[in-house]
């Protein structure tokens, strides 16, 4: 009586348990460890200075025509660093920024101006943060002083774009050009 007493309270227990409905779980991402704030400053060979990241790596890639590589390598992504002299072309220049950020509406969910002017050192700055899980570059920005110096940066990944599951380096890459560009002057 005693084994039968017990399997009818098991069935009454698996049945009594199943009255909810099943849920998925929605597919997670593996935790990213975040190394700790760190900025070391960099004198250029061409005429600005500013603080970057301790975690990357900085690259010349052409010293005539300023430009640089500052990498991630343990995120495989790089911010694409150029510097320009204006040449009485500074509108064509903005309007060069600006069309290159217009090339990822068609994937984006959002882009995000956002100036910054720092006029003690003659540096003005417009930052695109371009949202949406699948487009090529999140970040975009341009420095001007108006009248010499223009100097723009757009950060890449080396794999496919899902910026969800990237969303904590993207962040951590944006401080760091925050940083940048509060640091940021002409020589």
């Amino acid at each position: 009586m005693g084994r039968f007493l017990f399997i009818v309270v098991l069935v009454v227990m698996l049945f009594a348990g199943c009255n909810e409905e099943v849920i998925p779980k929605p597919k997670g991402y593996f935790h990213i460890a975040l190394p700790e704030k760190k900025y070391v400053h960099f004198e250029a060979a061409c005429p600005f200075e500013c603080d970057i990241s301790a975690s990357t790596k900085i690259a010349l890639k052409d010293s005539i025509n300023c430009f640089y590589n500052l990498e991630y390598p343990k995120w495989k992504a790089t911010l694409y660093l150029t510097y320009l002299p204006i040449k009485n072309d500074l509108k064509e220049l903005i309007d060069e920024e600006h069309r290159r950020k217009e090339k990822h509406i068609q994937l984006a969910s959002s882009i995000e101006d956002s100036a910054f002017v720092f006029s003690d050192r003659h540096v003005s700055a417009t930052v695109f943060n371009i949202n949406g899980t699948k487009t090529a570059t999140p970040l975009q920005f341009f420095i001007t002083d108006s009248t010499h110096h223009f100097f723009r940066g757009a950060l890449y990944f080396y794999h496919s774009p899902n910026n969800d599951s990237i969303a904590p380096i993207i962040s951590f890459i944006k401080d760091d050009v925050r940083k940048m560009i509060a640091t940021f002057k002409w020589k």
